[in-house]
């Protein structure tokens, strides 16, 4: 039995030793110094093979009929897991080699890749905004990324470092994806697409300006892609907003800029867009350039929008404020200026899918977590952990609440054809405030556009900018304010009115007391406050009115009128 004794003890350790071999055979995480190594060498493949043997180890056991959700999303919460996974799917998307090709291509851009494969919510803030719309698409996960955008995203970032976080590091981001121009081309683009640093820098300033909706505080990077991607100059967007705010400030409520697309004149446009949306609402034009106006006015203020094709025609999808808004309530992206969901064509897929895409998105949370699930799976070698996890992803999407809404409905459809004609006939003039006749100076009498003693078919609205505006609506037949005088002595005034017209061929007739009306011709102000010509009227000693009106004709708003007698 001694003699045995060696030889148990020696049996006993290599069981011990062969009962550990498998852990010691296990892949350990990857690491920050194998990390640094693969971008300093450009080799991405050895780091994404110990990433890839690294995570198929991680599969929880078990049935794969029995794979708990919480299991799974215990596991995404990990941090060293989340972080491998989500390097794992950039470098399988964009490919080793590239990215190996893009850290060697500048020492600048090994310092961006440090940053950014060091920073889990970057990453995966860039990979779920550029997820295909499409659940198909989704499903079969063949989309592929390039290093394109991670040039962008590099210059952005070393220009800006609030770019490296909150909505900033989002906007930095939908630049990159979606540089300025990406867009489907629309009448009014620019010649040239605006530099992405200049587009991020622009939408920036904007909203620290608070020039933009506030809903964009609170979009995401895709819906981001459907701002910053707008084919205008960023001049052109600054100038839709001052605009907005000038000449309809109505707009504003409930942020339906939208409906402004209903002031582009439908019809064959007298001048050219010369590349400039300011003409494409002077000029007007058919279903074509209405589309593109509506994508790029709700773009200009931070509302995501899109072109749509329809049969023989052209419109827009936008993202509303408010779900429960018309039309389609319940869905926060509506399709207005044509025809439903049924028929429309965007993003390289028919309306409906579009719509179910979105809506899974709205749900923030469940979306991100079946994109991981789904990178999870795509890492995994064996059948069946793969399919476990998918099953999980699956059932999470079915759980979701599908939205009721009536897919054949649209805003202003009736417009896609023609424009309306608003009638008058049965209005009754209605009065202000009771007030005494507005007493003419010796020199300058400014009379703000609210004072008026009655006026017909005109809106008086809220100025942006403080005080009140009148404004002759489009299409109207008759529409007119009246304003009460005390003229100090009978003589000839020189008038001007202070007005915003954003198209052309625009008159105002002015007519003092009972002589005959003079036209004013209304200067093309593209929106903005401007003054009409000095024009020469007569005006009796005693209390008489003075009549502003708009025959038929496009939208007129005026802030105030200015009298001086003419020496």
């Amino acid at each position: 039995m001694k003699s045995l004794q060696p030889l148990a003890i020696r049996c006993v350790f290599a069981c011990v030793m062969l009962s550990s071999l498998p852990a010691a055979l296990h892949a350990g995480a990857p690491n920050a110094q194998d990390l640094d190594t693969a971008i300093k060498s450009g080799d991405f493949a050895t780091y994404i093979s110990n990433a890839n043997s690294w995570l198929n180890e991680q599969a929880p056991a078990g049935a794969a009929d029995k794979l708990s959700k919480s299991a799974l999303e215990t596991l995404l919460k990990d941090p060293v897991f989340a972080k491998t996974l989500v390097q794992r799917q950039l470098i399988f998307k964009t490919g080793a080699h590239k990215l190996g090709d893009f850290a060697k291509a500048d020492p600048a851009n090994q310092i961006f890749l440090r940053w950014l494969l060091n920073n889990t919510q970057a990453m995966d803030l860039y990979l779920e905004g550029v997820v295909p719309i499409g659940l198909a698409a989704r499903e079969q996960n063949g989309y592929l990324l390039t290093t394109a955008p991670l040039g962008i995203w590099k210059t952005i970032v070393n220009a800006d470092p609030d770019a490296k976080d909150g909505l900033y590091l989002k906007l930095a981001i939908a630049t990159a994806i979606a540089p300025p121009g990406s867009g489907a081309p629309g009448a009014g683009q620019a010649k040239s697409p605006v530099a992405p640093l200049d587009r991020y820098l622009h939408f920036k300033a904007a909203h620290k300006n608070k020039e933009l909706f506030p809903s964009f505080d609170t979009l995401t990077v895709w819906e981001l892609t459907k701002v910053v991607q707008s084919g205008a100059s960023n001049e052109d967007l600054a100038w839709a907003r001052q605009m907005i705010n000038t000449w309809r400030p109505d707009l504003r409520e409930n942020e339906l800029v939208v409906n402004s697309t209903s002031e582009v004149w439908r019809r064959n446009s007298p001048i050219s867009f010369d590349n400039c949306y300011k003409n494409v609402l002077a000029g007007g034009g058919k279903c074509g350039p209405r589309s593109s106006w509506s994508v790029f006015i709700c773009q200009a203020f931070g509302v995501p929008a899109i072109g749509v094709g329809q049969p023989a025609h052209a419109c827009v999808a936008y993202k509303c404020v408010n779900p429960m808004a018309q039309p389609q309530p319940g869905s926060a992206w509506k399709v207005g200026y044509g025809r439903g969901w049924q028929v429309s064509k965007l993003e390289g897929m028919g309306g409906l899918d579009f719509l179910a895409g979105v809506e899974e998105r709205a749900h923030a949370a469940e979306f991100s977590t079946v994109e991981h699930l789904r990178w999870f799976a795509a890492a995994l070698e064996a059948a069946e952990p793969k399919g476990a996890v998918m099953n999980v992803a699956h059932d999470i999407q079915k759980s979701l609440k599908k939205v009721k809404t009536d897919v054949t409905a649209s805003l202003k459809a009736e417009e896609a054809e023609k424009e309306l004609i608003a009638k008058t006939k049965a209005i009754k003039a209605s009065a202000a405030a009771p007030a005494g006749p507005i007493k003419l100076a010796t020199d300058v009498t400014r009379i703000e556009a609210d004072a008026f003693s009655s006026k017909l078919a005109t809106r008086v609205l809220d100025c942006f900018t403080g005080g009140k505006q009148v404004n002759f609506d489009k299409s109207v037949q008759d529409s007119w304010v009246e304003y009460t005088l005390d003229v100090p002595a009978t003589g000839n005034y020189t008038l001007e009115i202070k007005v915003a017209a954003a198209n052309v061929e625009q008159v105002l007739n002015v007519t003092a007391g009972t002589s005959k009306p003079v036209t004013i011709k209304v200067p093309h102000t593209t929106g903005l406050w401007g003054v009409t010509p000095a024009t020469e009227i007569k005006l009796e000693k005693g209390v008489q009115t003075l009549k502003i009106a708009a025959p038929f004709q496009r939208g007129v708003a005026v802030r105030s009128l200015e009298l001086k007698p003419k020496s």
